[in-house]
């Protein structure tokens, strides 16, 4: 039986927003700009889906004016085996 581990309530967060993530390149650090998906949002943290493969750790500039906050941390990421889209919780910070 799982045991529900969230700290705050989930409310439906259906936007589409865009973001900002630095990724190592073969050479040196780059910013992406991404889109994504919100599914859910607390005050701790939004769950969102998007195209790229984020990882635990990425730290994301969120852009919506809309949002608690403007900066958030991968803690994790699935794709059920599409490898298409990706469902990731986000926690801000």
């Amino acid at each position: 039986m799982m045991v529900e581990q969230r700290q705050f309530e989930r409310k439906l967060f259906d936007e589409t927003f865009y973001f900002a993530v630095s990724v190592l390149d073969v050479i040196d650090t780059k910013v992406l700009n991404l889109v994504a998906r919100g599914i859910d949002i607390s005050e701790g943290g939004i769950g969102i889906k998007t195209d790229y493969p984020l990882e635990p750790g990425h730290v994301l500039r969120l852009q919506n004016s809309g949002l608690p906050k403007q900066v958030g941390v991968v803690r994790w990421s699935a794709n059920n085996g599409s490898k298409v889209i990706y469902r990731v919780g986000v926690k801000f910070v």
